[in-house]
């Protein structure tokens, strides 16, 4: 990361922090005395703090009474599939700092459902999460590189932690006992700018009268495990264009994944890098077909040729 600094008028410093063109160094930033932050683009910090500069790497720090906040939040963090590639892929290596030091926690720009439950997912407790900084003393590490999809470098990067994250949820191998699994678009959270009605009533009504068939809803999931474990048990599996498509597909293993509706992915790929490699890292685990519908309305002849062979 480059920081550029610059003296207010006032306390405190504000100090920039920007992803390299070519990734180098430590997975993490510390900036000591954080009062806020935000972000600047698709792979910039803006930090607001009472100490005008930041350290390389957590070689640093100490257990004690001083909290340790861990942020790792990016620009959309309010969109799950974003939060999901961007900021949930940092646990495996956060998760360590969690053990490590009993005084840090995970710093969350604002709550939401599917964060907390998949950083349960992760052993990691309510307790350990909050979203303020209630101490001027204190000590936040930044991940390093805070990119988002959006942004067009950090690729070989990303191509590493994708592949760490993926394991994290394929270390038991799980039975295909169900033959299609379609997941409706949930309509409770969703990310304001690509909310969308897409109506599969008619693919529900469909496979429920199939035979190890299943329809589940993530809203109504308590667990991100029940999640994982019903998308690995699943031989095809039917969900919608966009991150639903992303993170289930993502979860998925020696399945058929047929997505509905061709709008998003197909066309963010082109010009996102980092989504094209998400994309190949889902395909190299599933097939892939996407089913388009300009009305975004789908029925069960979607999917009637692979019920009927």
């Amino acid at each position: 990361m480059k920081p550029v600094t610059r003296w207010l008028k006032n306390d405190p410093y504000e100090i920039i922090l920007t992803a390299n063109k070519n990734f180098k160094g430590s997975d993490f930033a510390v900036v000591r005395d954080v009062l806020s932050y935000e972000h600047c683009n698709f792979n910039s910090w803006k930090i607001m703090a009472l100490s005008p500069s930041y350290e390389s790497g957590t070689e640093s720090l100490k257990s004690g009474s001083t909290p340790i906040y861990i942020a790792i939040d990016t620009i959309h963090h309010d969109a799950f599939g974003h939060w999901f590639f961007e900021s949930a892929i940092w646990l495996p290596k956060v998760k360590a700092i969690l053990d490590a030091y009993p005084n840090s926690k995970i710093y969350s720009m604002g709550s939401r459902g599917y964060k907390m439950q998949i950083l349960e997912y992760f052993g990691i407790s309510p307790d350990r999460v909050v979203t303020k900084f209630s101490e001027k003393n204190n000590v936040c590490i930044f991940v390093n590189p805070c990119t988002s999809i959006n942004d067009l470098s950090e690729h070989d990067k990303f191509k590493e932690m994708l592949v760490e994250f993926s394991e994290q949820f394929h270390q038991t191998k799980v039975s295909k006992e169900i033959d299609y699994l379609l997941m409706p678009r949930q309509k409770k959270g969703n990310y304001k700018s690509n909310d969308r009605e897409v109506d599969t009533d008619d693919i529900e009504i469909y496979l429920r009268g199939i035979k190890d068939s299943k329809v589940f809803s993530s809203e109504n999931s308590k667990a991100f495990n029940d999640q994982v474990h019903i998308v690995q048990s699943s031989k095809t599996l039917l969900v919608t264009d966009g991150s639903a498509f992303l993170v289930n597909a993502f979860l998925a293993k020696n399945s058929v994944v047929i997505v509905l509706g061709d709008a998003l992915v197909p066309n963010q790929r082109r010009v996102q890098e980092k989504l094209r490699i998400l994309c190949e890292h889902i395909e190299h685990n599933s097939a892939v077909m996407y089913i388009h519908s300009p009305s975004n309305i789908f029925t069960r002849d979607c999917i009637y040729q692979w019920v009927k062979s």
